[in-house]
């Protein structure tokens, strides 16, 4: 490739190039990124805790993806409650919350 401005593809050429080959085909959403991760990580006043319902990773997975979600926080939720750790189990269950209203939210 040459340094001749005019036989270089231009900014703009290459992120439409970029967006047609990053479209994911089961949400038809842009991946430019990458998914976002299982936890998140969230910064407050008592340090660094980690979130697994926040609203881009909820809006970032399918419907098969979140029922899975919630199959596995219902059954954490279970073991915490179980164990006695109450904490934990309330925290889990506003996680289901959130999961249980953006699977409402699309109509599953």
């Amino acid at each position: 490739m040459s340094d001749d401005p005019q036989e270089r593809p231009s900014a703009r050429d290459l992120v439409r190039r970029r967006s047609r080959t990053y479209r994911a085909p089961d949400t038809g959403r842009h991946h430019h990124i990458g998914a976002a991760p299982e936890r998140q990580p969230v910064l407050g006043e008592a340090g660094t805790s980690f979130v697994g319902t926040s609203p881009v990773q909820l809006a970032g997975r399918t419907v098969a993806q979140l029922q899975a979600q919630a199959e596995r926080l219902r059954a954490d939720m279970a073991a915490a409650a179980e164990d006695l750790r109450f904490e934990q189990a309330g925290a889990l269950r506003d996680d289901l919350s959130r999961v249980e209203e953006e699977l409402a939210r699309r109509g599953s």
